[in-house]
C-alpha cells in the first residue's frame, strides 16, 4: 500500500498562535450562553451552547490540523491541551462568580446555594479547577486519535469526522431528545460515507490498496464509539445507549466491548474497502 506524506509547515510555525481562533470561538460560546440566560432564553434551549462539548469538539479538529501548523511531536500537543481546558474552564469560573456576586438567579453558572455563602463559591470554584485536570487529559486523548494517524492523511479527516459524531450523538442522547432526533447523527452511517470518501478520493492520493485505511477508518470508529461507552459507565446520571450503568459486573461488561469493538472495527472496515474499491472502480476513468 503507497502512502502520502503530509506536508508540514516549518517548526518555526508551531507556537501556541495556531489554537487562537479556537480560543476565541470557546470564549464566544460561553459568552453567549450568559448573555441568553440572563435575557431570560430558557436553560433547555441555551444548554445546546455547550462550551463542554465544543472543547471536545475542538479537541478532536486540533489534533487533525496539528500538523499543518508545524507540530510533528505527541508531546507537542500537551501544552494545547492544557490551555484550552484551563481557557475553557476560566471563562466558565468567571461568569459562576458574576452569577454568584450579583445573585444573577437565570443563570446556570452559579447554584443558587452560593448566593452570598463563600465558603460553598469556594467549594464550587474547587471543582472547576479540578475539571481543568480531567478535561485537559480528555482534550489531550481526543487530540492524540488523529494527530497519530498523520502518516495516513486519507484517514484524518474521516475520522476526525466520525469522533466529532459520536460526541454530538452521546451529547444529545445525554439532553433527553427524542429517539428520533438523536438517531440522524449515527455514526453507523457516517462510516458508510467514509468508505465513499476513500473510494473517491484514496486513487487520486497514490493509493494502491484501500485496505489498509479501511482497517484505520473502522477500527477509529469503534475507538470512538468505546470511548463514549466508558464515558457512560463512568457518568451513570447521563443516559444513553452505549453503556447501561444500572446493571452489574461493570468492568467485565467494558472488557467485552472493547472485544466486541475490536471484531466489529474488523468487519466495519472490511465493509468500507468494499465499497471503497466499489466507488474507484466505478469512477475509474474510461
Amino acid at each position: 500500500m503507497a502512502t502520502v506524506t503530509a506536508q508540514y509547515v516549518p517548526k518555526s510555525e508551531s507556537s501556541l498562535k495556531w489554537i487562537r481562533d479556537t480560543l476565541i470561538l470557546l470564549a464566544i460560546l460561553v459568552v453567549a450562553r450568559f448573555i441568553l440566560e440572563v435575557a431570560g432564553v430558557p436553560h433547555n434551549i441555551t444548554r445546546y451552547v455547550s462550551s463542554t462539548v465544543a472543547v471536545l469538539l475542538a479537541g478532536i479538529y486540533l489534533g487533525a490540523v496539528a500538523p499543518l501548523r508545524g507540530v510533528t511531536r505527541f508531546v507537542q500537543l500537551i501544552l494545547p491541551a492544557i490551555v484550552v481546558s484551563a481557557w475553557t474552564v476560566a471563562w466558565v469560573i468567571l461568569f459562576t462568580v458574576i452569577s454568584a456576586v450579583f445573585q444573577l438567579h437565570r443563570s446556570h453558572f452559579a447554584d443558587a446555594e452560593d448566593f452570598g455563602n463563600w465558603g460553598h463559591l469556594g467549594q464550587h470554584l474547587s471543582f472547576h479547577i479540578i475539571e481543568i485536570v480531567i478535561l485537559s487529559i480528555i482534550v489531550l486523548l481526543l487530540m492524540a486519535v488523529p494527530f497519530l494517524l498523520r502518516g495516513w492523511p486519507i484517514v484524518v479527516g474521516p475520522v476526525a469526522m466520525l469522533g466529532a459524531v459520536v460526541i454530538v450523538r452521546y451529547w444529545v442522547e445525554a439532553m433527553g431528545l427524542e429517539p428520533l432526533r438523536f438517531a440522524a447523527w449515527s455514526s453507523t452511517i457516517a462510516v458508510l460515507y467514509c468508505a465513499f470518501y476513500l473510494g473517491g478520493v484514496g486513487p487520486k492520493m497514490g493509493l494502491d490498496s484501500l485496505l489498509g485505511p479501511a482497517l484505520i477508518m473502522g477500527w477509529a470508529w469503534r475507538f470512538w464509539v468505546y470511548l463514549a461507552t466508558v464515558f457512560a459507565a463512568l457518568v451513570p446520571f447521563f443516559k444513553t445507549h452505549f453503556f447501561d450503568p444500572t446493571g452489574d459486573r461493570i468492568v467485565a461488561r467494558l472488557a467485552g466491548s472493547l472485544v466486541a469493538g475490536i471484531v466489529e472495527g474488523f468487519v466495519a472496515g472490511l465493509i468500507v474497502w468494499g465499497i471503497a474499491v466499489w466507488i474507484r472502480r466505478a469512477t475509474r476513468p474510461q
